[in-house]
C-alpha cells in the first residue's frame, strides 16, 4: 500500500499544524469584543467593562487624536517658564479617559486602594482646559492639576504666586461626582490624593 513519501508526510503534518493555528486565531478574534459604533453609548460602556476599564464611557478617540495627545504628553514641564504638556489645550472626557488608560506606558491610572501606588504621580493636566467637562466616575487619584507643595517650595526654586496660578488646571464647572470617591477617602484634600492647586471649589463634586 502506497503511504506516500516521508517528505509528503512531513508537509502534511506542517499543513495540519498551520491550519489548526489559523483556526484558533480566528476563534480568538471572534471572541474579542469589537468596537461599537460611535453613537452606541450603552455598547461602549459594556465594551470598556469587558476590557477591565469600568470608568470609561466614551467612544475611543481616533488615531490622529491619540498621536496628538501622545506628542503633547512628551513635553517636559518647566515651572519657571510655565511650560506644561497640555497647557491651554482643551481636553474632552474621551481624551482624559485615553490618557488615564495609557498613563505611564499603559500602566494605567493610580489605584488609590493599592497603598503601594500612592506615591505614583498621576496624570499631569496642569494648565489644561477641562472647563465643564464631565469627569464623573473616573479614577483621578494623584491627578496633577496644580503645583504640589514640594514643587512650590523646592531646594532650587520658590514658586511665585503667578507661577502657581499659571499651573492650575481650568476646571470651572467640571463634574467630579464619584471621581473623587474613587480617588481616596480624603480626595477633596489636595494634599492626600490630588495635587495642590487644583481649584476644586469651582467643581461640582457633591
Amino acid at each position: 500500500m502506497n503511504q506516500g513519501s516521508p517528505r509528503q508526510s512531513v508537509l502534511q503534518r506542517i499543513l495540519s499544524v498551520l491550519t489548526r493555528k489559523a483556526s484558533e486565531q480566528v476563534k480568538q478574534q471572534d471572541q474579542q469584543p469589537h468596537h461599537p459604533a460611535p453613537d452606541e453609548r450603552d455598547a461602549w460602556r459594556a465594551y470598556w467593562e469587558a476590557q477591565g476599564q469600568p470608568g470609561r464611557t466614551e467612544p475611543e478617540i481616533d488615531d490622529v487624536r491619540q498621536a496628538e495627545l501622545a506628542q503633547w504628553r512628551e513635553t517636559i514641564p518647566n515651572i519657571e517658564k510655565g511650560i506644561y504638556p497640555f497647557k491651554g489645550k482643551q481636553l474632552s472626557r474621551a481624551d482624559v479617559e485615553w490618557l488615564l488608560a495609557t498613563h505611564e506606558n499603559k500602566r494605567g491610572p493610580v489605584d488609590w486602594s493599592d497603598e503601594s501606588q500612592r506615591n505614583r504621580k498621576g496624570l499631569d493636566v496642569r494648565a489644561a482646559d477641562l472647563r465643564f467637562v464631565n469627569l464623573q466616575g473616573l479614577p483621578l487619584a494623584r491627578l496633577r492639576c496644580g503645583l504640589a507643595k514640594d514643587e512650590q517650595h523646592s531646594e532650587t526654586h520658590e514658586a511665585t504666586e503667578e507661577e502657581c496660578i499659571m499651573a492650575r488646571t481650568h476646571m470651572e464647572g467640571a463634574t467630579l461626582v464619584d471621581a473623587l470617591r474613587r480617588s481616596g477617602p480624603s480626595s477633596c484634600l489636595p494634599a492626600r490624593s490630588l495635587s495642590y492647586g487644583c481649584p476644586l471649589r469651582v467643581c461640582r463634586y457633591y
